[in-house]
């Protein structure tokens, strides 16, 4: 009798809505809250990352259309949403290494509100409410840089999810709980790597000196090439790597800076910043360039353009 009802469910033209009802049952009645890797959820987001290839590519380049910092808070307000742990350890770590610096906050701000209503909906959004905010270039790395921690977040929580199946917290469903199982798999040559860089990060920024306060000439003699350089380095040595690696220098690098008509001396080592009027004698090298460039790093714009910059010996 059983059996006979089941064949005439299945022959039923409503049979496929019935069994996508008893699946939004099963989820319902699955106490385990985060959303996990399942052909479902995944394809979208597989669809948006090959549609946004490039734009993924040319986020985690020197120069790229979004800088690292921004991307970092992409990646964890997606993050924040769907709960995965191990990617808020991953890029955590990477945030704090990359450090804090002032953005474009409206610019900033609109991307995180479109990441976090990604992860709400489950699904890529529309990024036109974003084209008056990002040129292209920048909208395709947002959109792949959004699909790429999605995926993440899925697969770290299916490693949740396993684990909460194999220890009775959630129905062990054995069919379900095989495709975990094989995402798992795939993923792990993938998570060893990121996980061991990550913990690297975290080693490098806790043995990185503490930014030290910019010297500079007193009040009303400083240039004003002067000033946008005291502003601007504090950003550059926000990282936590290049700070170990200049700052810890055993000797003072002097390094002429030229912006139109006005000229500077940037010194770093010894675990000191300062910076003065002219090119100094004793200038190593002199870079040169127009002063737009420089006005953009020393207020932290999203996105930068610094390729007019150029080096030339004293």
């Amino acid at each position: 009798m059983v059996r006979a009802r089941v064949g005439q469910l299945e022959a039923d033209p409503r049979a496929p809505v019935a069994r996508t009802l008893r699946s939004v049952d099963d989820r319902a009645r699955d106490p385990f809250p985060r959303r996990t890797a399942d052909p479902a959820l995944l394809l979208p987001w597989l669809g948006e990352l090959l549609r946004n290839g490039p734009g993924l590519l040319q986020s985690y380049l020197p120069g790229g259309p979004i800088d690292p910092r921004t991307r970092e808070r992409v990646i964890l307000a997606v993050t924040e949403v769907n709960g995965c742990r191990y990617c808020a350890w991953i890029h955590g770590s990477w945030a704090d290494y990359l450090g804090d610096q002032e953005d474009d906050l409206d610019a900033t701000e609109a991307l995180l509100t479109y990441a976090r209503a990604c992860a709400d909906a489950g699904k890529p959004l529309d990024t036109a409410p974003l084209a008056g905010v990002l040129p292209p270039e920048a909208l395709g790395a947002l959109r792949a840089t959004v699909a790429q921690i999605e995926v993440s977040n899925l697969v770290g929580n299916t490693v949740d999810g396993l684990l909460a199946r194999a220890t009775r917290k959630r129905p062990l469903d054995p069919l379900r709980a095989a495709g975990e199982l094989a995402t798992l798999v795939v993923a792990l040559p993938l998570a060893i790597p990121m996980l061991a860089l990550a913990g690297t990060l975290r080693a490098v920024r806790s043995i990185a000196p503490a930014m030290p306060e910019v010297r500079m000439p007193p009040a009303g003699e400083a240039n004003l090439l002067v000033h946008l350089l005291a502003r601007a380095v504090p950003g550059y040595l926000a990282n936590a790597g290049l700070r170990l690696g200049i700052l810890r220098l055993p000797v003072s690098v002097p390094l002429g800076i030229r912006a139109g008509r006005t000229a500077a001396t940037l010194r770093l080592g010894r675990g000191e910043v300062s910076v003065e009027n002219g090119i100094s004698p004793d200038a190593l090298v002199i870079v040169e360039g127009d002063i737009e460039p420089l006005l953009q790093l020393a207020t932290g714009s999203l996105v930068r353009e610094i390729s007019t910059l150029r080096v030339k010996r004293p």
